[in-house]
């Protein structure tokens, strides 16, 4: 997977939560690809999002390709399988 990520505002967040629901209806049927967040300072959020190939980021404008060892230890699940969140954030 690759991973990408970018601070925004949090009312841009359910269009980011939009576009991914769409990809994975569309690109997904593994159900690997996910995004998650943490909270910033108020307004901001810090979404990642993870897709299988780099051509789908190219939708998600501002978003930074970043490595895995850089996701948050515990973010929230905003778009995804929540069974592959669960193992991949708390070994479950």
């Amino acid at each position: 997977m690759i991973w990408a990520t970018r601070l925004i505002d949090r009312g841009d967040v359910p269009s980011v939560v939009f576009l991914l629901s769409e990809q994975i209806a569309s690109f997904d049927p593994g159900r690997q690809m996910m995004l998650i967040g943490v909270d910033e300072e108020w307004p901001m959020i810090r979404l990642w999002v993870a897709v299988p190939d780099p051509d789908l980021l190219a939708p998600y404008y501002g978003f930074v390709s970043c490595p895995r060892r850089d996701l948050p230890a515990a973010p929230v699940l905003l778009a995804g399988d929540p069974v592959r969140f669960e193992r991949m954030f708390h070994g479950g």
